[in-house]
């Protein structure tokens, strides 16, 4: 008889699934037998009779994959104190990579704490008070950060990687100039550094090089602006410590320095030929110079043909933001709206479409520079702007976008945004939506270059930065779109097979960060498995969730269709629900 408690059964068999392996290659019909966190048997048919304390997992009409591995991440401050890790756990991911983008926490002095949160708040839009609150600082180094990491069980398992902001915030001090040029002994005291959190058991070294990435202060990401020797240096340390791999963001990235991203580029050539480091940087369609990102795959082909070995994390889905009048929107601190902000939502939306307060709110100038910056953004990207309500929208035709609604109108560009913002906002007990505003990936409209990006062979689909941007996006349910409408629902161009789909979500991160135990269906790999109800995937609409430390909001976003989430052989998620079984643990580099 199976048993009554997840966490006393011995073994789970999942039969009458379609096996999608991760390898890229034919699904085919199997069953499958988990014992003691491994994947045991592949068969046709195996018996429960000769298999006692198994309970059975019913996957007739499903898919059976891999545990979905997400590359880019931001839980470097939420794994610390968060034993679930969603939205990425509710998405069939069963590991997260961290410490993207050049931040994280780690190492760190108690005195440079605020700035490390300051960074991370600046950059990636996580709450700092939610940080501050919820981080229990427990390290100053980089492996004792690991060791914390290592004591929390979770739902899923996590990476880390070595930030070069804190790297260099830790050996210059803050209280000089963090993005000055480093003396050679502070270069060697980098690589040290990172050397010890590399043997200790990080992945890799991370670095961010967009000058308009800033801590809440307007301060870059220390490493910004580093020349190649100091880089060159750490990438050595970071291979005598065992690993290879450099993770960066570049300058130019949105399309307004070409010039600036051809350089970062060659630059990525010259020290990935010069060390034989693999260098995996971020790449999109951008709104400004659209066919950019073919220009930059055609450098890369090109010098990994002369030696190199650069790779591009590309998304999956338009880049953009949500707007909404509970998130992230460009009236949210003119002065007359700040009166009426404390409302609920349903009563907030009745005074919002009273023409005076209306007048008022559209006549106020916008009070933050930050948000000035935003706020013309959103303007010049109307033709790429979405109403979404009720229902989710993934490649939406451009005759609906507000530019098509202002064409016909005789109102101003932010009269329309307020007006669709109030349309789609809810009230008389109905869910509130939001205005999808797509920042990049659709310049075209479509996401015809998102799936050139996808199948270009010196690419990894990723990019989702799950734990980050928590008010504005809610990308980390990639996974699920991947599947929904790349392999089932898409009818504006080229779809993708299940078994490219599910490669892309699997092996292939899998293979980047060296995971040779996950990311296939393999006799006697790890036991990270999903059981997916293909035909039954839908993911929900976003909602704001008041659940960080202090009561900040963040977007979460679920999905129906995951019959089962299997980590490390226990079942962490049951019908979408989550179990409360907690195998997921900090994963070291080993070799």
């Amino acid at each position: 008889m199976p048993a009554n408690n997840e966490s006393e059964r011995e073994a789970y068999l999942i039969q009458g699934g379609l096996i999608v392996d991760g390898t890229g290659a034919a699904p085919y019909q199997s069953d499958l037998l988990i014992r003691e966190g491994k994947l045991e048997r592949l068969a046709p048919s195996i018996s429960l009779e000769s298999n006692p304390n198994v309970e059975p997992i019913d996957a007739r009409g499903c898919i059976v994959t891999p545990g979905f591995i997400d590359p880019h991440t931001h839980y470097d401050g939420q794994a610390t104190w968060d034993d679930r890790l969603a939205p990425s756990a509710d998405h069939g991911v069963t590991t997260v990579v961290m410490g993207n983008c050049g931040v994280g926490f780690a190492p760190v002095r108690p005195h440079e704490r605020d700035f490390l949160i300051e960074l991370m708040e600046g950059v990636e839009d996580i709450p700092g008070s939610a940080l501050a609150d919820g981080i229990d600082w427990r390290w100053e180094s980089f492996p004792e950060y690991l060791d914390t990491l290592a004591n929390k069980p979770r739902a899923v398992d996590v990476i880390a990687q070595v930030p070069h902001g804190a790297i260099r915030t830790y050996v210059l001090g803050r209280e000089n100039n963090l993005n000055g040029p480093a003396s050679p002994e502070q270069i060697q005291q980098m690589a040290a550094l990172t050397q010890e959190a590399i043997e200790a058991g990080a992945f890799a070294f991370s670095t961010g090089r967009i000058a308009m990435h800033t801590s809440t202060g307007g301060v870059s990401v220390p490493g910004t602006f580093a020349e190649k020797e100091e880089v060159l240096s750490i990438i050595k340390a970071m291979q005598a410590g065992g690993a290879n791999l450099l993770q960066v963001v570049p300058e130019g990235l949105m399309g307004e320095n070409p010039q600036a991203f051809r350089d970062e580029v060659q630059l990525y050539k010259e020290l990935s030929i010069e060390t034989g480091c693999r260098i995996l940087f971020t790449l999109s369609q951008n709104n400004v110079q659209t066919t950019m990102w073919q220009d930059i795959l055609t450098e890369v082909t090109n010098a990994n043909a002369q030696g190199a070995k650069l790779l591009a994390t590309t998304a999956n889905r338009p880049g953009g933001l949500l707007m909404s009048w509970d998130t992230f929107n460009i009236f949210m601190d003119r002065p007359s709206y700040l009166t009426v902000a404390h409302l609920p939502l349903e009563e907030r939306l009745a005074v919002l479409q009273q023409a005076d307060l209306r007048a008022k709110i559209l006549s106020e100038e916008i009070q933050s520079p930050l948000l000035q910056n935003g706020a013309q953004v959103v303007r010049d990207a109307l033709n790429a702007i979405f109403p979404c309500k009720g229902k989710q929208i993934f490649e939406p035709d451009p005759s609906h976008s507000l530019a098509a609604r202002l064409a016909n109108s005789n109102d101003s560009a932010e009269g329309v945004l307020y007006d669709a913002m109030c349309e789609v906002a809810g009230g008389n007990g109905q869910p509130p939506g939001f205005l999808h505003v797509y920042m990049g990936n659709y310049a075209d409209g479509d996401l015809d270059a998102v799936h050139s990006l996808m199948m270009h062979p010196d690419t990894v689909v990723g990019a989702a930065d799950g734990g980050a941007h928590v008010n504005v996006i809610c990308d980390a349910s990639y996974t699920t779109f991947m599947l929904q409408h790349w392999v089932r629902d898409r009818t504006r161009g080229e779809k993708l097979s299940i078994e490219q789909a599910v490669r892309m979500l699997t092996k292939d991160p899998a293979e980047l960060y060296g995971l040779s135990d996950r990311g296939v269906i393999e006799e006697g790999k790890k036991a990270d498995v999903n059981v997916i109800d293909l035909e039954a995937l839908s993911l929900h609409m976003p909602w704001v969730a008041n659940d960080l430390p202090t009561g900040a909001p963040r977007l979460l976003q679920k999905a129906d269709g995951y019959v089962a989430t299997i980590l490390s052989g226990e079942l962490t998620y049951r019908n979408g629900v989550d179990t409360g079984q907690r195998p997921g643990s900090l994963v070291r580099r080993t070799s």
